[in-house]
């Protein structure tokens, strides 16, 4: 899975078109579009996504499967 499939599943997720997170985060209303066709995101634009859905920038890269962090109840 691509990171674009990602943050389209994510948005698909909570109802919300790419462009509604694109305005949200003040991106270009296709940055995303950009991305699928294999563009690199940046750093910046990766970590503010990745805030916005409350994932990881290694789950949008593809580096976990996992959404969110799994917190250990010791830790707690």
């Amino acid at each position: 899975m691509t990171t674009f499939d990602r943050i389209k599943n994510l948005a698909n997720k909570q109802g919300k078109s790419l462009q509604k997170v694109a305005s949200d985060l003040g991106f270009s209303p296709s940055y995303f579009y950009n991305l699928k066709s294999k563009k690199s995101p940046s750093a910046e634009h990766l970590a503010k996504v990745a805030d916005y859905f409350h994932v990881s920038v290694d789950y949008l890269l593809g580096r976990e499967e996992q959404t969110a962090p799994q917190f250990s109840p010791e830790l707690l």
